[in-house]
């Protein structure tokens, strides 16, 4: 046995194994971070994918906000924008862009000093659309995927819910 033998049994004695209980949460390691984002961009792909024929007709920015819009309830251009990350003149403007598209209407809430977005039926069929797109394109992903795949993938998902 030559030293560099030792010194790669000393290293792998300390190495983290593959299967490591999931119940504890130690730091990601290395690998551990480099197979999620090779599994993250597969994801991702088949996720922007699904609806690229969008791409000439709504950017991503405001397919984004249409999303947003359609899971939150009484939410306001300053809601929106927070939502985003973005200003809220800009996100004044990306929805002046969705109301003349017919996607979006502003409409006076209750005190009626402030305006809440809400989207068209247009919008809403749109939104509903994206959404089947989007879970036919993850169904064909998981699909190729063993069932104990599948498992840890929406196990480690949802873990994501709870934070």
């Amino acid at each position: 046995m030559n030293q560099d033998t030792v010194q790669l049994d000393t290293a792998q004695q300390g190495a983290v194994p593959a299967d490591r209980d999931t119940h504890q949460r130690p730091g990601a390691v290395p690998a551990d971070l480099e197979r999620a984002e090779a599994g993250l961009a597969v994801l991702l792909e088949a996720w922007q994918r699904a609806i690229e024929e969008l791409g000439a007709m709504l950017p991503p920015a405001q397919v984004r906000a249409l999303l947003v819009i359609d899971a939150a309830d009484d939410l306001n251009i300053t809601g929106l924008a927070r939502t985003l990350g973005t200003s809220p003149s800009a996100t004044s403007r990306l929805c002046d862009r969705l109301v003349a598209a017919g996607l979006l209407a502003r409409v006076p809430a209750a005190s009626r000093r402030e305006i809440l977005l809400q989207l068209t039926e247009s919008g809403q069929r749109l939104t509903a659309w994206i959404g089947d797109q989007r879970r036919t394109a993850l169904r064909q992903v998981m699909e190729a995927m063993s069932p104990g795949g599948r498992a840890d993938l929406a196990r480690g998902l949802s873990e994501l819910l709870l934070r």
